[in-house]
């Protein structure tokens, strides 16, 4: 389990952090300098909190006000950094053999070349690192890091550097070995797509503060705040005017009544493979719709994505993008968007800590 609760001041930019996860894979997503890079360091002890308690499985890490700052090498924390960080001058083997603890070297050596099997090293053990592809260096960063059986794993962004194919391979193999890691991980990253396939929770920071966290699947349902819906992917967000049970969107030209009244809304947001022909909907599972002509039309590898916005308006356009074989078939029907019901997404503010619903704050 791990707690962390930290803050860390710089010129111009401050880090307070509150993460709490006891198991399973946690992702760190946010743009780039709010501070996720800067939360693992804190953890793993290459960089110190100027307040705030950090512990690990019981194990108080850091604490300011006990003035506890054990150093890096006595946390037992598996860093993965962006580049790495393998010793250039020794080979494959020395360097898993680093990561093994307190064995003679005939063990280590041992379990270095079983680690290496296990991560498909086995044939470049006696390289070094400038011999390795970028993949073989990942893999062996992670064998050094395992070979110490860390009480938590922390991986900072590991596909920057590599192609679209090895990171779909390397994907497969880190899903792999985290459903086997019994302890936590924290996982950065800017790719909402990975970290949907390969997280459990999902922490959003903004601007150095954890802004929400909770469970993927209610994080991609309602993300709750304009930036957090960014993040997961959302292409079509709006200012949204709230006047009793109704929520106008000028920038559209609609607007949906809600069950209730509620509190905290400042932005809709709609997914752009959401949006519907009118036609093909149930009217019931309606919340608006409107007549629309094409600003753009940009064809993209599987899809077709319009720019459209309300008939006769010079309103901002919306995204709506689909399969190629639904464009040809709406064509073929009367020019009617619908905004269904269960699509609609309701946003706060950042920093607005309004009603939730049922994610961790």
């Amino acid at each position: 389990m791990l707690l962390c609760a930290i803050e860390k001041n710089f010129k111009g930019f401050s880090l307070n952090v509150d993460i709490r996860t006891q198991s399973g894979v946690t992702a760190l997503m946010g743009a780039s300098g709010s501070g996720k890079s800067m939360t693992l360091r804190c953890i793993a002890g290459v960089s110190k909190p100027d307040r705030g308690h950090i512990e690990l499985n019981g194990k108080v890490l850091f604490d300011s006000a006990k003035k506890i700052n054990l150093p890096p090498q006595k946390r037992n924390t598996g860093f993965l950094f962006q580049d790495y960080a393998l010793f250039p001058n020794m080979t494959v083997r020395q360097n898993i053999m680093t990561g093994v603890k307190e064995k003679k070297r005939r063990d280590r050596q041992s379990a270095a070349e079983e680690l290496a099997r296990t991560f498909h090293l086995y044939p470049h053990l006696d390289k070094h690192p400038h011999q390795l592809s970028g993949g073989e260096k990942q893999r062996c960063a992670l064998a050094r890091i395992l070979a110490g059986s860390p009480d938590i794993l922390m991986l900072d962004e590991p596909f920057t550097a590599l192609d679209s194919h090895l990171r779909w391979e390397l994907e497969m193999e880190l899903a792999a070995l985290f459903r086997g890691f019994p302890q936590p991980v924290l996982y950065v990253s800017h790719n909402r797509d990975e970290v949907y396939r390969l997280c459990d929770d999902i922490a959003i920071i903004n601007n150095g503060k954890n802004e929400v966290m909770g469970n993927k699947w209610d994080l991609f349902k309602e993300p709750l705040t304009v930036q957090t819906a960014r993040l997961t992917g959302c292409k079509n967000i709006a200012a949204a005017v709230v006047q009793g049970a109704q929520v106008s969107v000028p920038d559209w030209g609609v607007a949906f009544n809600l069950a209730e009244p509620r509190r905290g809304i400042h932005y809709a947001g709609i997914r752009a493979n959401h949006l519907v022909p009118a036609s093909a909907a149930r009217a019931a599972d309606i919340a608006a719709s409107l007549s629309f002509e094409i600003v753009s039309e940009i064809e993209d590898t599987f899809t077709v994505i319009l720019m459209v916005r309300k008939k006769g308006t010079e309103l901002p356009p919306i995204r709506w993008e689909m399969r190629k074989k639904d464009r040809e078939a709406l064509r073929n029907v009367p020019q009617e968007l619908a905004f269904l019901k269960e699509h609609i997404l309701y946003l706060r503010q950042e920093g607005d800590h309004g009603q939730n619903s049922g994610i961790h704050q």
